[in-house]
């Protein structure tokens, strides 16, 4: 489970990066919607370890290894593609990060939850997950100005 999730927060933290440069507004609410969903995956990274090892600290060592995967996707975008692509460029690598994560949640955590939780239980989860980011998402749209400058 580890593994997948570091798989699928590498990709994440591409995306807050080239979402940043597309707009500030994009990437804050990238980060914002990204960091919402990261607190139900550390706690899907700590608790097995933690029922399995009964320690603590290895519960928290797993969880934050497995978020430290998003810094590490954003230093390699950053180092592989200038702050000046192209919006076609932009938007193509936006698609692809989107595809990579889609492709791991659905090849990856998507059987975990049906062979753990149950077929009817999984999918009911998964339309309440995104029904709270799409909710937040429009939250964050009309209260963050369009011109949000730092």
């Amino acid at each position: 489970m580890t593994t997948g999730i570091s798989l699928h927060n590498f990709p994440e933290g591409m995306a807050v990066f080239l979402g940043s440069l597309k707009g500030l507004h994009v990437g804050v609410s990238l980060a914002l919607a990204i960091a919402l969903h990261n607190i139900p995956e550390g706690i899907a990274v700590a608790l097995p370890v933690y029922y399995a090892t009964e320690s603590k600290w290895q519960a928290f060592k797993y969880a934050t290894f497995s978020g430290f995967a998003e810094p590490l996707g954003v230093i390699l975008v950053a180092y592989f593609f200038p702050d000046s692509l192209s919006p076609e460029t932009l938007e193509g690598l936006l698609g692809a990060v989107g595809g990579v994560m889609a492709f791991l949640t659905l090849h990856e955590m998507l059987p975990l939850a049906f062979e753990y939780a149950g077929h009817r239980k999984a999918v009911t989860a998964v339309f309440i997950g995104m029904a709270v980011m799409s909710a937040s998402l429009h939250l964050l749209q009309v209260t963050v100005p369009e011109d949000m400058v730092f």
